[in-house]
């Protein structure tokens, strides 16, 4: 199988863990929802179960004709219960994944009503409440409305017991607007391509009645007349998607308060406007998502828990992995011993018991997922009540290219133990491979000579890496959000000691997306991996789950909460989640928050990663491929380096414009400003690294025995699929394209308007001088792009760097001619300053007779993109403001 860079390049998307994908099912049709007595009224219960399965449980589901009938009680009416909607199956991979990962929508609170002969299933409305004030509770159920999602026929009606029973056909549906999902593998340029759901193909499937819940599964059928992107299935034009509906009786909440939430810790939380009183300033109030772990005896200081949490380990899991996963999760009883908690959360092996199911809501599952493009991820999350955020069920997903990726490329690491010279693993004889892990790439360095950890030394490598991933999704688990402040806390000396990480880890906290710990020969070695619990993870773990004494409300509970949470300066304590490290777009700010990063000094990391790959990409044909092996290999080995130049890359990226910002309140110990602009010395030094690196007219070169090298595999014969076969436009690889489009994107991200604005506001807040400015922007990325315009013996320019250079020219005219909406007027002015500048520039280099044939072209078309942007006579129209 070959995948090019452009596919690759596509994958590096984002899975979500609380997406909600709501929508109102369509009214069932009259003739799929009538009862066998359609125009003559329900049927008596006796008469209507003759023939019928019936499956006892919260509630009694009735199969029969084809169809599915829900029976409840009188009490079960105008009750509160949970439902929740999942992919009971998937498309193997394209981020539609069984398990209640992907394509689902959060758990919501419904309700049966009768009406007359009809039962009227609602969705009520959870996000206003007023508790304590039945006058304000009254005004926010007049005020605000429900969701109706069906209008059910009642089948059958029990004059001795009230049950009722109801067509659940509704549910056939597009409950939760799988069509969504489903567009976004299609993408919205591509609306020929999209699938619809073909109710005439759709059945129910198996349904399941538990104690505390039932399950009923939709065997859905999706059609498309031009599929072009779905190949994991025989014929793309349909596909079947089983959706698991799962109604469930709420959790027992004896002794369970809702805990208030606090931007300064990383929790999950389930947010509601609260009417019950008016002297807060907003309105807003945000419930912890926790699970209710309370100790069995709060008298003493530590007690087992009065109802743990227990997980049960999936058969489809392999031999090879079990014992690890089960280290990991359990890791976490050390954090909440520490709340006087023990035993809170407890590992089991599947019981070979053909009555267990994991859909039984009682158990908790870490479940095996195998894919054919999902490039390696594990996922978790908490299902809770809606009404107060009280987790209650936590399912861990594995995907099997995860330990596949790190055995394939964990089979290369240089050997530290035999011998001084592989004593460390770093330099420049290694090649970082990105490995994807939820929504980010790892880093797994793969050594160009040495021996290769074989043995113990690589199963303790996987072990260690495995032990991070399941610790990491555990406490997604458990409600924690992602922390990508945690490599703040330790510096780069701490984290080449052994002694130190042993100790303490590579971050705060295992929340973090942490890089690989590899220096570079010359320097000790820390541990590879993030193997415990990190200061953060104990933190944040008092401040969802300990006890606090006295406290009959949440609000009782403000005061103790706020001194906790008020910690966050110290570096051990400090937390930053997946918005402050959206970069796209330039919403993040902070440059000390990234992902896949490592220590206290992100540029001195990213120069580490940019030194190793830049040098790396010439140095390849001295080990790959390997004997037997095709030139793919090779090929792959380059791809990965050039990913690894550009993820590096990122992070100087991440200092222009950037202000580090500070989570805490006011009166918070030690806290300062919330706003402080990175100091320009250190914006001079990043934007030097993309001169180095990215930018500059030596910042791409290779080696031309090695390109010709980068070949792939031809098959004569392979299933439609990628993976079995996807050739690429060209036989060789195209480095130049490749080259530039890092580059351009580094630039598109450095001006978007959102960066362009902030930056013109420095001056704004900060002493001149101190900070970059947005004259110093178009002056820094002028000279990076043009310096070699001023040489006097110019003679070539690279592919690489001429691509570039047009396309820099002409986002200067886009900026000046037609900017995007928020495009601030300082950098239109300074847009058309360079294009003049570039103009005087160009015209000097041509007078020169050095310039090659294809070089003077290239000057020459620089100068007509650049004449025909300064000569332009139109409007040009004010972005909106």
């Amino acid at each position: 199988m070959f995948v090019p860079w452009e596919a690759r390049l596509k994958t590096l998307c984002t899975l979500m863990l609380f997406c909600c994908l709501f929508a109102v099912a369509p009214a069932a049709r009259a003739d799929d929802a009538a009862g066998p007595d359609a125009g003559t009224g329900p049927a008596t219960y006796t008469t209507f179960i003759q023939g019928a399965q019936v499956q006892n449980g919260l509630f009694n589901i009735i199969r029969k004709a084809g169809k599915v009938y829900i029976e409840v009680a009188p009490s079960q009416l105008d009750s509160d219960f949970i439902v929740t909607a999942e992919l009971a199956n998937g498309l193997g991979g394209y981020g539609v994944l069984p398990g209640g990962i992907s394509a689902t929508f959060n758990a919501h609170i419904l309700r049966f009503s009768r009406n007359d002969d009809k039962i009227v299933v609602t969705l009520p409305n959870e996000y206003f409440i007023a508790p304590g004030n039945d006058a304000a509770q009254r005004a926010v159920t007049r005020t605000f409305a429900n969701s109706v999602v069906a209008v059910a026929p009642i089948a059958a009606t029990d004059a001795a017991t009230g049950h009722v029973v109801f067509d659940a056909s509704f549910l056939l549906g597009d409950f939760f607007d799988l069509t969504a999902a489903l567009r976004q593998i299609t993408g919205p340029d591509h609306p020929d391509q999209a699938y619809s759901l073909d109710m005439d193909q759709t059945l129910f499937g198996p349904t399941k009645a538990f104690p505390q819940n039932v399950v009923i599964d939709a065997d859905q059928t999706w059609h498309s007349d031009n599929p072009q992107v779905v190949d994991n299935v025989p014929d793309p034009r349909s596909f079947s998607m089983r959706v698991a509906y799962n109604i469930m009786q709420p959790p027992d909440s004896t002794g369970y308060m809702p805990r208030l939430a606090d931007d300064r810790i990383g929790f999950f939380d389930s947010a509601y406007l609260n009417f019950a009183k008016d002297t807060d300033y907003t309105r807003v109030v945000h419930y912890v998502i926790r699970w209710n772990l309370q100790p069995s005896d709060p008298t003493k200081r530590v007690s087992p828990a009065k109802q743990p949490i227990v997980y049960y380990l999936s058969n489809s899991i392999p031999t090879r992995y079990r014992a690890t996963i089960r280290t990991a999760i359990l890791r976490w009883n050390d954090a909440f011993a520490r709340v006087g908690i023990s035993d809170a959360i407890e590992v089991k092996d599947q019981p070979a018991d053909a009555s267990w199911d994991p859909d039984d809501i009682r158990y908790n599952t870490v479940l095996w997922l195998t894919e054919s493009n999902s490039g390696a991820f594990a996922a978790a999350g908490p299902t809770y009540d809606p009404r107060n955020g009280m987790a209650f069920r936590g399912n861990i997903v594995i995907d099997a290219d995860w330990p596949n990726y790190l055995t394939t490329t964990g089979q290369y690491f240089a050997n530290p133990a035999n011998s001084a010279r592989q004593r460390t693993i770093g330099d420049e004889r290694e090649l970082m491979l990105g490995v994807r892990q939820e929504a980010g790439f790892g880093r797994v360095a793969l050594a160009l000579e040495g021996q290769p950890l074989t043995g113990p030394a690589l199963d303790k490598y996987l072990d260690d890496a495995l032990l991070w991933t399941i610790m990491h999704e555990s406490g997604h688990a458990l409600g924690l959000m992602h922390n990508f402040a945690g490599t703040q806390a330790y510096s780069i000396k701490q984290m080449q000691s052994k002694q130190f990480t042993d100790a303490h880890g590579l971050s705060a906290s295992v929340m973090e997306y942490v890089g690989i710990n590899v220096w570079p020969k010359g320097k000790s070695q820390g541990d590879y991996w993030m193997t415990h619990l990190g200061p953060y993870d104990y933190h944040a773990i008092q401040y969802g789950y300990a006890r606090i004494p006295g406290a009959r409300s949440p609000d009782a509970e403000r005061s103790t909460l706020n001194a906790w949470a008020g910690q966050w300066t110290n570096p051990l304590y400090r937390f930053a989640s997946d918005e402050d490290a959206t970069y796209q777009g330039a919403h993040a700010i902070d440059p000390r928050v990234a992902r896949w990063d490592l220590t206290s000094d992100p540029l001195g990391w990213a120069q580490n990663r940019l030194a190793f790959s830049s040098a790396l990409l010439n140095k390849l044909d001295a080990r790959w491929p390997q004997p037997g092996n095709t030139y793919d290999q090779e090929r792959y080995a380059f791809e990965f380096v050039m990913f690894e130049k550009f993820n590096a890359a990122i992070q100087p990226e991440h200092f222009i414009a950037g202000e580090y910002l500070s989570r805490s309140h006011a009166g918070d110990p030690g806290a300062g400003q919330p706003l402080v602009q990175v100091p320009r010395a250190q914006e001079v030094r990043a934007f030097g690294m993309l001169d180095r690196y990215v930018l500059g007219d030596n910042a791409w070169s290779f080696s031309p025995a090695t390109l010709n090298r980068m070949v792939y595999t031809e098959w004569e014969s392979a299933p439609g699929a990628a993976w079995g076969y996807s050739p690429p436009a060209r036989h060789d690889e195209p480095v130049a394209e490749m080259a530039a489009g890092f580059a351009t994107q580094v630039l598109t991200m450095i001006y978007d308007p959102l960066m362009l604005e902030r930056l013109d506001d420095l001056p704004l807040k900060a002493k001149p001088g101190s900070t970059m400015t947005l004259p110093d922007l178009f002056d820094w990325t002028q000279a990076s792009i043009y310096r070699d315009l001023s040489d006097p013996k110019l003679r070539t320019i690279d592919p690489v760097h001429r691509a570039v250079q047009q396309w820099y020219a002409r986002k200067l005219a886009q900026i000046w001619l037609a900017p995007d909406d928020g495009t601030p007027y300082d950098a239109q002015s300074l847009a058309r300053a360079k294009l003049v500048a570039l103009r005087a520039d160009l015209g000097t280099a041509l007078g020169r007779s050095t310039p090659d044939e294809l070089t003077r072209a290239h000057l020459a078309s620089l100068q007509d993109v650049v004449a025909r942007a300064l000569d332009a006579r139109q409007i040009v129209p004010s972005p909106k403001m």
